[in-house]
């Protein structure tokens, strides 16, 4: 199963307000969407925002917003099901 590497692109965007990290995550997912959402559901977070300034919305099913790439890198097992294997959990 591929390896994925979800990069931040813009971490001013206010964005990033959904989530409770911004920084490189490495997932293990059969797709990139698979990946993106499996960063969605362990990091993002819900927000109060003021009336008339739209809705934050986690960033990492946003291609402007977050990259992915398939990563080669041995230290990465591609073996298993989904999991984010950076960052470890709670860390």
């Amino acid at each position: 199963m591929p390896v994925w590497q979800l990069k931040p692109l813009d971490s001013r965007d206010p964005n990033w307000e959904a989530s409770s990290y911004c920084g490189r995550v490495i997932v293990r997912a059969r797709y990139e969407s698979t990946a993106r959402a499996a960063a969605e559901k362990a990091f993002g977070v819900k927000t109060r925002f003021p009336p008339g300034q739209g809705v934050k919305a986690p960033p990492w099913q946003r291609a402007n917003l977050v990259s992915a790439e398939v990563l080669q890198d041995p230290q990465y097992d591609a073996e298993g099901p989904t999991e984010i294997l950076y960052p470890p959990p709670g860390g």
